[in-house]
Order: C-alpha cells, then structure tokens, then sequence
C-alpha cells in the first residue's frame, strides 16, 4: 500500500532546506501531499508534486489530492 499523504511538524532547530528536501523525498516515494506544520509561526504548507500553498492563522486548509473535501483550520489544527 502507498503512502498518499504525509505530515510533519517541524521543531525550531529544523532547517528549512532539510524540511524541503524531505518533503521531495517523500513526494519521489510516491506521496501525493504532504503537510509542512510550523506550530510556533502558525503556519501550514501543503506541498504536492505540481504545487505548494501555504496556509496561515485565520485560514481554511483543505486537501489538493488526499481525501478529498477534507479541510480544517489552520488555528484549530495548531490548538
């Protein structure tokens, strides 16, 4: 079975090149979207093959690829 989304929250030491490069990791493995959660900046990215978004306090995130019609806010998630 293939994994379709990943999530991964990041500390305050994490890199931000390291973030993003394992974010292309997971994506080249054959993830179709994964979840950046930045907890202390308040902010998430959804990042897919074609395209990232990012999301900030205040905001709606919803789902690119991954069940479909899922979205949560980003102040909610981050509660």
């Amino acid at each position: 079975m293939s994994t379709k989304k990943v999530t991964s929250q990041s500390s305050p030491t994490d890199l931000a090149e390291n973030i993003l490069l394992k974010a292309q990791e997971y994506l080249e493995s054959g993830a179709e979207e994964v979840w950046l959660v930045y907890p202390q900046s308040r902010w998430v990215m959804v990042i897919t093959v074609d395209r990232g978004l990012m999301f900030t306090s205040g905001q709606i995130v919803s789902t690119l690829h991954v069940l479909k019609g899922f979205s949560v806010a980003v102040d909610d998630l981050l509660a």
